[in-house]
């Protein structure tokens, strides 16, 4: 008997919804095997909330009842034998308005955050359905569950924007929806003594117009302080009017195309030349020298040169460029084209990084997005590059 009872609740079900907005609520059996019919049926009880209901011997089940959750069974006679009990969970006076979500809008990169879905009922009550929900990222991380893991991204970009989309058991789908990852990788690259560095500034399909650069020294003991190469700037070297040869800043090219690349000489070898390191400090005008009037004034030997870009027209798609920095020691440089080629000496240094802006449209250097500058010491002749130094996009 018992063994006929489990075999027969296995092969039918009971049909109906979960929710009814009113009073009123339906169900009825279902059979999940073609070894039991309806016509195999020989009577029927229904229960709910525990209580038989007289009147009822029908496959269907159709009444009233108060407000609330209920739990709704039956079981069926066969010429087997009665059945055990099937049973449903359902509330009636309520419906779903809204599936919800509830995620943050931004994320640093390498952190992990729960993301979670809500819905709501007409009768106020609100139900965490997270855990049954599949969720999906577009990319720059994985879900464990609920739980989204951000990926570190060896790129530059100070924010870069990925989309996260949560698919419900019955088929809904929420999203997709942006979320901002931030980021929070600022390198500091020492750099072994060079001679010569090239900036390689390059995009596809970033603007109208292409890419704007701007390169310049900054904060250095020599009368090319302030002064930059670039479009809007004073013109393709510094000093102004230099050949490549003896330019301590050069820029052959200006790309006003949706695809393209610009590039910038940092002839460090000449510039040291011209603007010798000063390794003394001290007028010597005192018959009571003191120690200071002996050490190495690196103030004067320190020096900066800042990284710009800029739109030229409308920022399009991504709004992301790279920039390749490029370190020879020895040898000269020449223009082959719009590309700047070591001959005979040694690369040093060679990598790509990626960056992101969203400035257009302006040819004061302010506006310009600071990507980074290159820092040298004309004594020790140790150089840094910082990279995304603060800048906001």
């Amino acid at each position: 008997m018992s063994q006929n009872t489990c075999i027969q609740t296995s092969r039918f079900g009971i049909g109906g919804e979960t929710l009814f907005p009113g009073t009123a609520f339906q169900f009825e059996i279902q059979f999940a095997s073609s070894e039991l019919m309806a016509s195999d049926v020989l009577a029927c009880e229904w229960f709910l909330d525990g209580i038989l209901v007289d009147s009822i011997n029908s496959l269907e089940f159709t009444g009233q009842g108060y407000c609330g959750d209920h739990i709704v069974a039956v079981r069926i006679l066969t010429a087997d034998g009665w059945s055990g009990l099937k049973t449903m969970a359902f509330a009636n006076c309520k419906s779903i308005l809204a599936s919800q979500i509830d995620w943050p809008a931004s994320l640093k990169e390498g952190s992990s955050s729960p993301f979670n879905v809500f819905r709501t009922f007409t009768d106020g009550t609100k139900f965490d359905i997270s855990a049954s929900c599949t969720f999906t990222v577009s990319d720059g991380g994985y879900f464990e569950g609920n739980i989204l893991h951000v990926d570190y991204s060896p790129s530059l970009a100070p924010v870069k924007m990925i989309e996260v989309t949560a698919h419900t058991t019955d088929g809904e789908v929420l999203g997709p929806e942006q979320v901002a990852i931030t980021n929070i990788d600022k390198p500091v690259i020492f750099i072994e003594d060079f001679d010569y560095m090239v900036v390689r500034y390059s995009w596809q399909n970033g603007t109208t117009l292409g890419l704007d650069v701007a390169v310049g020294f900054e904060n250095t003991d020599s009368d090319v302080n302030n002064q930059y190469v670039g479009y809007g700037q004073l013109g393709t070297s510094v000093p102004f009017g230099r050949n490549l040869q003896d330019a301590y800043l050069y820029w052959p090219n200006d790309n006003t195309k949706e695809s393209g690349e610009e590039s910038v000489l940092i002839n460090l070898k000449k510039f040291t030349q011209d603007f010798a390191a000063n390794d003394i400090k001290g007028d010597f005008s005192y018959i009571d020298f003191a120690r200071s009037d002996f050490s190495v004034d690196d103030v004067k030997n320190l020096g900066d040169i800042g990284l710009y870009a800029i739109w030229r027209g409308k920022s399009e798609q991504s709004e992301l460029f790279k920039v390749q920095v490029t370190t020879y020691k020895g040898g000269t440089m020449q223009l082959q084209g719009s590309q700047f080629v070591n001959q005979t000496g040694v690369m040093l240094y060679n990598d790509e990084y990626t960056f992101s802006t969203k400035r257009t449209n302006s040819n004061q250097l302010d506006a310009y997005y600071r990507l980074g500058k290159l820092r040298f010491n004309k004594a020790t002749k140790r150089s840094t590059i910082e990279l995304y130094d603060g800048a906001s996009n």
